[in-house]
């Protein structure tokens, strides 16, 4: 009796020893501002300066919770927006990067709508929220505001409404996108879910801190206990509750969805793009594979090919728009066939853009 215990005060200790051990290298990493990683690379020095072209209009809106937070619209001058677009922005920058990475957007005849978020820019500050760059409930709950800030104005609310997010902008939009049917087009940038990134970067970035014999012997599901951990703690700190994606991704699976992927970024690595929609087919998912293009700097690295991604994905938004109107409308003579009509609807969920072959 006394040798079985031994044994299990044994087992015990090690598990805390590698716990430990874990959460001692990975949390300093993970669970604080990481300004550096996360940023974008030069799009800030190129937002357009008094352009013609383009109508901004400034606005503020209420939270749930009473924050005011802080954005504008911006629309087409010599023509109406087609649709309008809510830009979610990535930890540590602001709304008015939209006015770059929603250029072509804009010269194609969207209205873009872009905010600060808590916690950033000219938006108020969340005392009691210590934001990172783990997706939270904050994030969500300030565009469903966004959204319903949107729906109030009467010149913005016939449009159709398509997310665009980056980083964890594109989580927030994915999330708000489960929650709400009304979202049919969601595109993202860097998109991740936070345990499959932190699963990720315990691997490739373990070796930095702790022995490589140690990392190759500690299972994933040590990896995960600990993370677990981590999170419960952290979301004491931050004041927040983490919002655990992976989940709720099935509920997307009908959606019109568009993944941009910078083929060398390293920070949120192409395959965790691959993660995601695993757990949503069957859908219509375009994914834009970018060539030598980094986390956050797709647009900066390869401008022609990013617009025309999102030109042509949130053009099907559009279209479909206009297709339920003409079925709403009384039915005409017409030649053409009934099969026309909804032959946009089909999107091939394995379609790929790229300049070029991803090298092997």
């Amino acid at each position: 009796m006394s040798w079985l215990l031994s044994c299990t005060l044994i087992v015990i200790l090690i598990e805390l020893i590698v716990q430990y051990c874990i959460m001692r290298a990975a949390y300093p990493v993970l669970f604080s501002p990481m300004p550096d990683r996360f940023n974008l690379a030069g799009t800030l020095n190129q937002l357009p300066v008094n352009d013609e072209s383009i109508r901004i209009k400034n606005v503020s809106f209420p939270t749930s919770s009473g924050l005011t937070l802080h954005g504008f619209v911006a629309t087409p001058e010599n023509s109406d927006p087609q649709g309008l677009i809510l830009f979610c922005h990535p930890f540590k920058s602001t709304g008015k990067i939209a006015l770059f990475q929603c250029r072509g957007l804009l010269e194609a005849g969207f209205a873009v709508f872009s905010f600060d978020f808590r916690n950033h820019g000219e938006s108020d500050i969340d005392p009691d929220y210590h934001s990172i760059h783990w997706l939270s409930d904050h994030e969500i709950s300030d565009v469903k505001a966004a959204i319903h800030f949107i729906q109030k104005q009467s010149e913005w609310a016939h449009l159709p409404v398509g997310l665009l997010g980056m980083s964890r902008g594109a989580g927030t939009a994915l999330a708000v996108a489960t929650q709400s049917s009304n979202i049919q087009f969601v595109a993202c940038e860097g998109a991740f879910v936070n345990e499959e990134l932190f699963l990720d970067h315990a691997i490739r970035w373990g070796e930095r801190f702790l022995p490589r014999m140690f990392i190759q012997l500690v299972p994933t599901w040590e990896v995960v206990r600990a993370f677990r951990i981590m999170i419960w703690y952290s979301q004491k700190s931050q004041g927040c509750h983490y919002v655990n994606l992976k989940p709720h991704l099935k509920s997307l699976k009908n959606r019109n969805l568009l993944f941009i992927v910078g083929e060398n970024d390293q920070s949120v690595v192409p395959h965790m793009t691959d993660l995601i929609i695993k757990k949503m087919r069957p859908s219509r998912v375009t994914v834009c594979s970018v060539p030598q293009a980094i986390h956050n700097a797709s647009r900066y690295t390869q401008p022609q090919q990013y617009d025309a991604a999102l030109i042509n994905f949130f053009s099907q938004m559009s279209l479909k728009v206009a297709q339920r109107q003409d079925s709403n409308s009384p039915q005409q003579m017409t030649n053409e066939p009934e099969s026309e009509l909804v032959a946009e609807d089909g999107i091939d969920p394995d379609q790929h853009i790229r300049l070029k072959k991803r090298s092997a």
